[in-house]
């Protein structure tokens, strides 16, 4: 296991000037009441949008409590809603969703594919790792799809003639999060076609614990 860090991630929150609804639809075909959840789906859309824009429409509200993360990123993962226990994942996961991605971006104004990772095995394990996706390849131990475990950093060839290009950090159930460039911060699947014609590797940096 990777050793946690103690600190806190910071939650981002959102205003809205549109008027609360009764019952907010969180995820299509998923309402909200009193904290329970009718049903689940491996839907991530809210009304035909995404969550990052509902949320910011103020359909989730400006901070979503336990059990709202735990079905969206159960619902984002395709697992059980039970299984959602790491609530300190759970939450630098919510506070990054959905950032734009900029080249060479470090911050929650634009953010690149390595300085995401870097910021997330910082700020959740005590690891601080080299800037570009090359050089993190670099510094990673090796290791084969089916090993990849929660914390694991997954490689890809995105750029033709290029080594290492783009880079996302493993969560469980094929799933990764990572920053593309057409989507920024979202959580994507391995199986994916473009992931899997582009997938370069995996690789474990649990010696660079601090």
């Amino acid at each position: 296991m990777l050793k946690r860090n103690t600190s806190s991630a910071a939650d981002n929150s959102s205003t809205s000037n549109k008027p609360k609804q009764t019952n907010p639809v969180f995820i299509e075909n998923i309402s909200l009441k009193n904290g329970n959840t009718s049903q689940t789906v491996s839907s991530s859309k809210v009304e035909g949008r995404n969550i990052s824009s509902a949320q910011e429409d103020g359909l989730l509200g400006p901070e979503l409590n336990v059990e709202q993360l735990q079905l969206k990123y159960a619902i984002l993962l395709d697992v059980p809603v039970e299984s959602m226990q790491d609530f300190r994942l759970m939450r630098f996961l919510e506070s990054w969703y959905g950032t734009k991605y900029r080249m060479g971006g470090i911050d929650s104004t634009g953010i690149d594919c390595s300085a995401f990772v870097q910021t997330f095995m910082s700020n959740l394990y005590n690891i601080n790792l080299p800037r570009t996706s090359k050089e993190q390849y670099m510094v990673s131990g090796h290791i084969i799809k089916r090993q990849l475990q929660e914390g694991d950093l997954v490689f890809f060839k995105t750029v033709k003639r290029k080594a290492i290009s783009h880079v996302g950090i493993y969560l469980g159930n094929n799933k990764f999060a990572h920053a593309s460039t057409s989507n920024g911060v979202t959580i994507s699947d391995l199986s994916e076609e473009y992931y899997t014609r582009t997938f370069a590797g995996a690789g474990r940096v649990i010696g660079l614990l601090q």
